[in-house]
């Protein structure tokens, strides 16, 4: 095999490797009605951290909202981008947001495919 068979066949590779990392990243789920939403990281990540302080930001929230966070009144489709154990990142409208994993349902038609459903009944 020569040097520029081979250089072509890794460029391919990380090609496809992008195209893969992206499509699983990159998922649809919905919103559920009355999330607590965050449009800081920092605060997110804050926030996450304990449960009793993550349930204080909320009902401050739902009396007015903050300069980070605020309550997403309808159910809508999301894009995630992230998905940790404390929180999640998501995209909505082009905007990037952040909230809690009880907030988010996964659209299983999406996730079946990238072998991320959850099938428990």
């Amino acid at each position: 095999m020569s040097m520029h068979a081979i250089s072509r066949y890794c460029a391919l590779a990380t090609v496809l490797a992008c195209i893969t990392f992206t499509a699983q990243a990159e998922q649809a789920a919905t919103l559920l009605q009355a999330a607590h939403v965050c449009t800081d990281e920092s605060e997110t990540q804050r926030l996450a951290i304990n449960e009793q302080l993550r349930e204080m930001a909320k009902a401050l929230a739902e009396f007015k909202p903050t300069t980070f966070c605020f309550i997403m009144q309808p159910s809508i489709a999301i894009v995630l981008l992230e998905q940790g154990e404390s929180y999640v990142k998501f995209s909505h409208d082009t905007k990037i947001m952040y909230t809690f994993p009880e907030y988010v349902h996964a659209d299983n038609d999406a996730n079946v495919f990238a072998g991320l459903a959850d099938n428990t009944p």
